[in-house]
């Protein structure tokens, strides 16, 4: 797949779950919304990533805190 779409494919996805969470929020709490986000996200990345992948993609999430906008 070329870089170019790729970063569409990537823009698209972005764009159709903000769309799909922003629809979300007028019937359930954000904490269940992102708790829910975040159980899903990591069984995608256990499903696709090595053991040693999965441990440094945490770590990742873990330590970007500081930098992640909120809505």
């Amino acid at each position: 797949m070329s870089k170019d779409k790729e970063t569409k494919d990537l823009n698209d996805c972005y764009q159709e779950f903000f769309k799909t969470v922003i629809a979300m929020q007028t019937r359930y709490n954000n904490q269940v919304i992102a708790g829910t986000m975040m159980a899903q996200a990591l069984r995608l990345y256990k499903s696709n990533l090595t053991d040693e992948g999965f441990k440094a993609m945490v770590e990742v999430i873990a330590s970007s805190g500081d930098t992640i906008e909120p809505f």
